[in-house]
Protein backbone atom coordinates (compact mmCIF):
# COMPACT_ATOMS: atom_id res chain seq x y z
CA UNK A 1 0.00 0.00 0.00
CA UNK A 2 1.07 3.53 -0.58
CA UNK A 3 1.02 6.61 1.04
CA UNK A 4 -0.36 9.60 -1.01
CA UNK A 5 1.68 12.77 -1.14
CA UNK A 6 -0.17 14.39 1.70
CA UNK A 7 0.65 11.60 4.28
CA UNK A 8 4.42 11.55 3.32
CA UNK A 9 4.26 14.87 3.90
CA UNK A 10 3.33 14.49 7.76
CA UNK A 11 5.92 11.91 8.08
CA UNK A 12 9.35 13.58 9.99
CA UNK A 13 11.99 13.77 7.61
CA UNK A 14 15.27 11.51 7.46
CA UNK A 15 18.19 12.92 9.60
CA UNK A 16 20.10 13.68 6.24
CA UNK A 17 17.52 16.02 5.31
CA UNK A 18 16.53 17.79 8.79
CA UNK A 19 20.82 18.57 8.56
CA UNK A 20 20.53 20.06 5.27
CA UNK A 21 18.11 22.23 5.88
CA UNK A 22 19.15 24.05 9.02
CA UNK A 23 22.79 23.82 7.02
CA UNK A 24 20.57 26.25 4.45
CA UNK A 25 19.20 28.62 7.73
CA UNK A 26 23.13 28.96 9.02
CA UNK A 27 25.04 29.80 5.56
CA UNK A 28 22.01 32.15 5.23
CA UNK A 29 22.79 33.55 9.11
CA UNK A 30 26.25 33.54 7.90
CA UNK A 31 26.06 35.57 4.66
CA UNK A 32 24.06 38.35 6.10
CA UNK A 33 26.25 38.81 9.23
CA UNK A 34 28.62 38.85 6.97
CA UNK A 35 27.72 42.56 5.76
CA UNK A 36 26.80 43.97 8.94
CA UNK A 37 30.75 44.92 9.54
CA UNK A 38 30.30 47.51 6.13
CA UNK A 39 26.46 48.38 6.63
CA UNK A 40 28.12 49.95 10.44
CA UNK A 41 31.03 51.17 9.28
CA UNK A 42 29.73 52.84 6.14
CA UNK A 43 27.25 54.79 8.20
CA UNK A 44 29.35 55.53 11.46
CA UNK A 45 32.31 57.06 8.45
CA UNK A 46 29.79 58.38 5.91
CA UNK A 47 32.53 57.47 3.27
CA UNK A 48 30.56 56.32 0.31
CA UNK A 49 32.66 57.73 -2.54
CA UNK A 50 33.93 54.56 -3.50
CA UNK A 51 30.63 51.81 -3.63
CA UNK A 52 29.02 51.52 -6.59
CA UNK A 53 25.76 52.27 -6.76
CA UNK A 54 25.52 49.94 -9.88
CA UNK A 55 26.63 47.34 -7.87
CA UNK A 56 24.41 47.53 -4.93
CA UNK A 57 21.41 48.13 -7.06
CA UNK A 58 22.09 44.93 -8.99
CA UNK A 59 22.51 43.19 -5.74
CA UNK A 60 19.22 44.53 -4.26
CA UNK A 61 17.66 43.08 -7.67
CA UNK A 62 19.44 39.62 -7.81
CA UNK A 63 18.19 39.18 -3.86
CA UNK A 64 14.88 40.30 -4.52
CA UNK A 65 14.32 37.86 -7.69
CA UNK A 66 15.78 35.37 -4.94
CA UNK A 67 13.13 35.96 -2.09
CA UNK A 68 10.49 35.46 -5.42
CA UNK A 69 11.57 32.28 -6.16
CA UNK A 70 12.17 31.37 -2.67
CA UNK A 71 8.71 31.80 -2.17
CA UNK A 72 7.90 29.78 -5.07
CA UNK A 73 10.03 26.97 -4.42
CA UNK A 74 9.23 26.93 -0.68
CA UNK A 75 12.75 27.21 0.43
CA UNK A 76 12.80 29.41 3.44
CA UNK A 77 16.29 29.43 3.96
CA UNK A 78 16.63 31.38 0.57
CA UNK A 79 13.79 33.71 1.04
CA UNK A 80 15.18 34.71 4.97
CA UNK A 81 18.27 35.53 3.57
CA UNK A 82 17.78 36.98 0.86
CA UNK A 83 15.43 39.81 2.57
CA UNK A 84 18.18 39.91 5.39
CA UNK A 85 20.43 40.58 2.11
CA UNK A 86 18.22 43.48 0.64
CA UNK A 87 17.71 44.90 4.16
CA UNK A 88 21.56 45.37 4.24
CA UNK A 89 22.15 46.09 0.78
CA UNK A 90 19.58 48.54 0.87
CA UNK A 91 21.38 50.36 4.07
CA UNK A 92 24.24 50.52 2.06
CA UNK A 93 22.52 51.78 -1.04
CA UNK A 94 20.84 54.50 1.12
CA UNK A 95 24.04 55.22 3.27
CA UNK A 96 25.54 55.97 -0.64
CA UNK A 97 22.83 58.28 -2.51
CA UNK A 98 22.51 60.49 1.21
CA UNK A 99 26.56 60.58 1.98
CA UNK A 100 27.23 60.82 -1.94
Amino acid sequence: MELSPVLWQLLPLPPIEIMIHYLGYLAGTLTVVSFLPQVIRTWQSRRTGDLSLGMFTILITASSLWIVYGAVVGDMPVVITNVGMVALNGAIAVAKVRYG
